[in-house]
């Protein structure tokens, strides 16, 4: 197949280029900047323009791309930053398979999304798709960028809102942040470390990809986390565990409000979502590592 991936620098359009690369697979890169090889095609979502054919000779569209929702205070200008480059980007995607003269010709379109879709405090309620959305800022971004795939799925492309958990690896991401904390002695849950985290390995990200474009039928909203959430307190004790340091601190999230701000610290620090991958499971996809001891094994072997 001819894959196109938008977002294929970061942690997992790096890696999933490079498996589908290695499997004989054409990756075309969506780039901002001009081609540096005949496997690049720069695009500019804000102006809706991709360059020379646009995805007129690709199978597959993956859209990775977006300003990050933990990197920087939220400030005014950033939020409309996260907003727009998701929905924008995936906007532009979707109105160019919507017009491509192969529309009717069967191809597929991953979305980015989040479990932040269902909002920052479900307790401990079981959310797999069929849950009720949240209102906040972090599931309003996610329902609007879900939404403006709607050109595509209207002339029959496959549309698959890829609604993502804490991605945990070796070379990035989530831990790049915590793993620092936690060699100091410092790590420790937020509040009591009630609130659910739902995570997946990068690996197992990468091959949840690889199945829903290349095995699967599935269409619609597909929770891609690992079956194992566990509660902040224990993701704790388990990553200093792994680095063989201790457990002993509770980080309150009040003392993080003047650094960050509420929402962000509501939505992203405090957020809590026991979110399952029924869809999945149920396609027959199986994880590597389902539980998250395996999955911090991994990370320490540098494996992904």
């Amino acid at each position: 197949m001819r894959i196109a991936i938008a977002g294929s620098s970061g942690l997992l359009g790096t890696a999933l280029g490079t498996s589908l690369t290695e499997d004989g697979h054409e990756v075309i890169r969506l780039v901002r900047h001009e081609a540096r090889g005949e496997d690049e095609r720069p695009w500019d979502p804000m102006s809706r323009v991709i360059a020379g054919p646009g995805l007129d000779d690709v199978d597959a569209v993956v859209n990775l791309a977006g300003a990050g929702i933990g990197n920087r205070p939220w400030t005014s200008s950033y939020r409309r930053a996260i907003l727009t480059s998701r929905v924008e980007g995936t906007r532009t995607l979707a109105r160019a398979l919507a017009d491509s003269p192969r529309r009717r010709a069967p191809r597929t379109l991953l979305v980015p999304s989040a479990v932040g879709v269902y909002g920052a405090e479900r307790g401990d309620e079981v959310l797999d798709e069929g849950a009720s959305t949240g209102d906040d800022f972090l599931a309003r971004v996610c329902r609007l960028t879900e939404a403006a795939a709607q050109p595509a799925q209207a002339v029959g492309v496959r549309v698959v809102s890829l609604r993502t958990g804490i991605v945990l690896s070796s070379h990035g991401g989530f831990l790049q942040v915590q793993r620092p904390l936690y060699l100091a002695g410092l790590g420790g849950p937020i509040d009591s470390g009630e609130q659910w985290l739902s995570w997946i390995s990068r690996e197992d990200h990468v091959r949840a990809m690889r199945h829903l474009l290349l095995e699967s039928a599935l269409e619609g909203p597909v929770n891609v986390t690992a079956p194992g959430a566990v509660h902040q307190r224990e993701f704790a004790r388990t990553y200093a565990a792994s680095l063989n340091r201790p457990c002993r601190l509770m980080l309150p999230s009040a003392a993080l409000v003047p650094l960050l701000g509420p929402d962000m610290v509501r939505e992203v620090v405090r957020a809590g979502q026991r979110v399952v991958p029924d869809r999945l499971l149920r396609d027959g996809f199986t994880f590597h590592q389902p539980r998250l001891v395996q999955a911090l094994d991994a990370v320490r072997a540098g494996s992904f």
